[in-house]
């Protein structure tokens, strides 16, 4: 067997071993989530910029926020929640549209980028409302969140079938609304301020 030929073979063994090791189903097609509380949903709505064709690229991603819909003035009652728009943010994603996660007060939505553990890539961004539109309050990559340790043990340069930076992770919003929380896969706990936007780790 020739140099090269021992070579090419190494590498097709690796990517077989790292195929089997991450296989599994694709990541969910997610278009919407609620509140924790249930009073407020998020839609995803998706611009495509070539709409008529069978594999669509997204261009542009709308985050709808609504409101949950009591009819307390109208003497109607029903089992079926009802929504009402109530503020939206729009941007252009780079490859798989973020999460989105909305707080119970629904005035602070915060998107959680769906990608491979890069220190480089922004993993979230937060905003929150304001009368005729929103502001991004702040972005945070992966190394504002990783530890140097936890980067240099985990963070990796290959993407093909490599699992989410949130694998083994909790997210979600305090109990008071007033900090987004990360709890990384090895204990550790992080509130990141949504009105100030320091992060106090734990």
């Amino acid at each position: 067997m020739t140099r090269l030929s021992r070579i090419s073979f190494v590498v097709l063994a690796f990517l077989a071993f790292t195929s089997i090791v991450w296989a599994g189903a694709p990541f969910p097609a997610v278009g919407a989530t609620t509140s924790a509380n249930g009073e407020f949903l998020v839609a995803m709505q998706f611009k495509y910029s070539n709409p008529d064709q069978q594999i669509r690229t997204i261009a542009r991603v709308i985050y709808r926020v609504l409101r949950r819909e009591e009819f307390i003035n109208d003497k109607f009652i029903t089992a079926n929640p009802f929504w009402s728009d109530h503020w939206s943010v729009s941007m252009a994603p780079k490859g798989r549209p973020p999460l989105p996660f909305i707080s119970d007060d629904g005035m602070y939505l915060v998107l959680v980028s769906v990608d491979p553990p890069f220190a480089d890539i922004t993993v979230l961004r937060i905003y929150r409302q304001r009368h005729g539109g929103e502001d991004l309050l702040g972005t945070y990559k992966l190394r504002d969140i990783w530890t140097a340790d936890e980067l240099k043990a985990h963070a990796t340069l290959v993407s093909t079938g490599r699992p989410q930076w949130f694998t083994g992770s909790t997210l979600g919003f305090s109990k008071d609304n007033r900090a987004f929380v990360v709890r990384t896969p090895w204990g550790r706990e992080l509130r990141l301020d949504l009105d100030g936007g320091a992060i106090h780790a734990q």
